[in-house]
């Protein structure tokens, strides 16, 4: 289906995901024309799982209006809509049970399908936290990982801004349209990510406001464009947790810096220590120079997502440590 009339289904007023999820199963060859085909695709998909409303043809010209409307702001704005039928559309990410039936993405499209790695963590680090991020941002973009995150304040942005230190590739992943930056402090940091070969990326098309409940369903997508999850900073109850458990319901690898001691018990440290305490952690990140080990463990992922080998990997643990001089400033 083209990626217009899927955005158009995903417009229709009270038509949910869940919805669209199933007029896509059933239409694939099908292209709408019009707001009556929409209607009809909707029909079939009633016929076949009941329950799905179907809306007459003046609401479904409603989506279709929205979604033309979309579609050109968009492209006035350098922003592509790709789906999952798209070569540019990341394997990695369709390899999820949830994937976005639709990306937006402003900035380089290639590098949604590079080896990327997801650095996350606290909006309210510490100063060990923050040169943490920034360093290890650094430290995976001079291997030629794409550094992802999520552009908030904290440990996402030091993360990026590591990335970009080296000149290396970072892609965003937003919880709204493309049309804003959030937080708008960030908004400068955002159009470096662009400039450097980066990308912003959302599962929202233009003009979407902020959600609270978008930022759980984005952190499925830092996880799932990634081979492995490095949790920096994070307290127990937070948007990082959430998005450790994506990591291993997605089988990819969660990686968790072990805090130093002058900071066990602190707010900001205790989610990675109860990642690691409860054997969620699939490696621990010390402080001396086995990096090698996460990029074996990442590669397996990797091998396992693409060649569909079919067969589930053990987790292993293990205790990693790598050459982080957390005592030098950041830049």
């Amino acid at each position: 289906m083209e990626t217009t009339s899927i955005l158009a289904l995903e417009k229709i007023p009270n038509i949910g995901s869940k919805t669209v999820e199933k007029a896509i199963s059933i239409t694939s060859s099908f292209d709408p024309r019009t707001p009556s085909d929409l209607v009809e695709i909707l029909k079939k998909a009633n016929a076949k799982y009941g329950r799905i409303t179907v809306p007459d043809t003046k609401t479904a010209a409603i989506g279709w209006d929205k979604a033309n409307e979309i579609w050109k702001q968009s492209e006035k704005h350098n922003i592509q809509i790709i789906s999952r039928d798209s070569s540019n559309y990341p394997k990695t990410l369709s390899h999820i049970s949830d994937s976005p039936p639709l990306l937006h993405v402003l900035g380089n499209i290639n590098a949604l399908n590079r080896d990327c790695i997801a650095i996350i963590g606290t909006r309210k680090p510490t100063e060990y936290g923050i040169v943490a991020a920034r360093k290890l941002g650094a430290l995976f973009a001079q291997e030629g990982y794409v550094v992802v995150s999520g552009l908030a304040n904290g440990i996402d942005t030091a993360a990026h801004k590591g990335a970009l230190d080296v000149n290396g590739t970072t892609i965003a992943v937003l919880a709204h349209g493309l049309d804003t930056v959030y937080p708008a402090k960030n908004k400068e940091l955002a159009d470096a990510i662009c400039r450097n070969n980066g990308a912003l990326v959302s599962e929202y098309p233009w003009g979407t406001k902020i959600n609270q409940s978008n930022f759980i369903a984005r952190d499925r997508i830092q996880s799932g464009l990634s081979l492995g999850v490095f949790v920096v900073e994070t307290g127990t109850k937070s948007g990082t947790m959430h998005t450790a458990k994506f990591c291993r319901e997605q089988k990819r690898r969660l990686i968790v810096l072990k805090p130093p001691e002058i900071l066990a018990g602190h707010p900001t440290t205790e989610g990675n220590t109860q990642l690691i305490k409860e054997k969620i952690a699939d490696l621990v990140f010390e402080n001396d120079d086995d990096i090698d080990l996460i990029k074996i463990e990442m590669k397996h992922v990797r091998d396992n997502l693409l060649m569909h080998h079919g067969k589930k990997k053990t987790n292993y643990r293990y205790s990693i440590q790598t050459t982080l001089n957390l005592a030098e400033t950041k830049k």
